[in-house]
């Protein structure tokens, strides 16, 4: 064995992860994804009482391991009717086992719980700053967008 094999971890074993809709069950596991430890439960709990949000969580032997939390609005349309957007809110995967593409696993679901329920698009807001965020989402195949306005309040 070489110095650099020594050196090296080994790679971690494969999770058996499934996704599915969170619900009061999940308060304190989603409270300790979250950073701000201080106002976690009162976030997490609002995301769980909020009208037109749903969290979808990715969980596996080891407990929950991440969190989507999806918004759905109805955009009106010019005449009469609107359509579905679903944004993705946060998305959230425990500091310990990021870069497993677990990430990945709750954007998917994300995508497909939206097509299930029609919506026209899925929309990710990420700020400038957060290189990382923006490369994930574009590497999932977001593009970005220049139109919408915002005014801060």
């Amino acid at each position: 064995m070489s110095i650099i094999e020594a050196e090296l971890e080994p790679p971690a074993p494969p999770l058996h992860i499934r996704v599915r809709l969170a619900g009061p069950r999940d308060l304190e596991d989603l409270c300790d994804l979250l950073d701000d430890r201080e106002h976690a439960r009162e976030q997490v709990l609002t995301w769980l009482e909020t009208p037109g949000m749903t969290l979808l969580v990715a969980q596996s032997e080891v407990g929950v391991l991440g969190v989507a939390v999806l918004v759905t609005r109805l955009v009106p349309l010019q005449g009469a009717g609107a359509h579905k957007v679903i944004e993705v809110d946060n998305l959230v995967v425990r500091a310990d086992h990021r870069g497993r593409r677990i990430g990945r696993r709750l954007l998917a679901a994300a995508v497909e719980w939206s097509r299930q329920r029609r919506a026209v698009q899925v929309e990710a807001i990420v700020g400038d700053v957060n290189r990382g965020g923006r490369r994930f989402y574009e590497s999932f195949g977001f593009a970005s967008v220049n139109d919408r306005l915002v005014l801060a309040a």
